[in-house]
């Protein structure tokens, strides 16, 4: 009995502590909103049309890109932005929990000393981070659609499903968050808290390239196309284009949904693993307390 009293006490102090971390932030977005919301449709619209004559300028209108420069460029923009937050976002939370200081008393303590006094979890001072964090990246989807319909004729398909590109999404941020975790890993096995983390570093140096995001799978050499079949991203992109803008069914891209199955399977699983022992790692080493 007291056990259990102690459970739902422990389960009310994280419920009120991620209460609180939604409150703060929601209290600040009117802020965020009018100070930076101008800024990103200003990014969004510039970039856009920074393609736009480039395609214009370089016959983007190839049947590479199915006959639509703007809409094969928008869309893996637009999916882009939850992928790679997936990539970063772990690490950063990481980061934020170990390296942040809240002060107390005259006292400096991290917030992950300060949040255990209080009796919160970790998980959830990462699990605010993480969700927040894919709510403003939806917000950048939304820009990057609403501008790509309205100003650039992006033709989103009447006979694709929006919720079978939901899941393709979902699925593929649950893979490319394999890599976010193994990246975050990085932070003690590498001490890449020095500066540059190895892992996000190449893969979103590749993505662009590699992925599809960009470039047309098949104008790269063949070395290329077995680095981006290797990444989550490409199925992702891939398939996302299928059902958006050509009306694809479940059937036509089972196979991509297969492989990104596959390695959420593997990827997940191992950036527990790998983050697990990068936490043992410092705690042997007196580098964490």
């Amino acid at each position: 009995m007291a056990r259990t009293t102690l459970l739902l006490e422990a389960v009310k102090v994280n419920l009120r502590h991620l209460a609180t971390f939604y409150y703060e932030e929601i209290s600040n977005i009117a802020v965020w909103w009018v100070w930076n919301i101008p800024f990103q449709l200003l990014q969004v619209v510039f970039t856009l049309l920074l393609f736009k004559y480039y395609a214009l300028a370089f016959g983007g209108s190839s049947a590479l890109y199915g006959g639509n420069f703007m809409a094969f460029i928008i869309s893996g923009l637009m999916v882009n932005t939850f992928l790679d937050s997936a990539l970063t976002v772990y690490y950063e939370a990481i980061g934020a929990l170990y390296l942040g200081r809240v002060g107390l008393g005259g006292v400096h303590l991290s917030r992950r000393d300060y949040l255990q006094l209080a009796g919160v979890s970790p998980l959830t001072f990462v699990f605010a981070r993480v969700s927040w964090r894919f709510l403003m990246e939806a917000v950048m989807f939304a820009l990057y659609l609403v501008i790509g319909v309205a100003f650039f004729n992006f033709p989103v398909s009447t006979w694709g499903d929006p919720a079978l590109a939901v899941g393709i999404i979902l699925l593929g941020v649950i893979a490319c968050s394999g890599l976010g975790l193994i990246s975050a890993s990085m932070y003690w096995i590498a001490g890449s808290y020095r500066g540059v983390e190895p892992i996000s570093w190449f893969v979103r140096l590749a993505v662009p390239l590699v992925a599809g995001v960009y470039v047309p799978i098949v104008v790269l050499p063949r070395e290329l196309r077995l680095l981006g079949s290797m990444l989550p991203q490409t199925y992702v992109i891939g398939a996302v284009r299928e059902v958006m803008l050509r009306g694809a069914r479940l059937p036509e891209v089972a196979p991509s949904l297969a492989v990104l199955a596959l390695q959420a399977a593997v990827l997940v699983p191992l950036g527990l693993l790998l983050l697990r022992f990068s936490l043992t790692l410092a705690r042997k080493r007196a580098t964490m307390y």
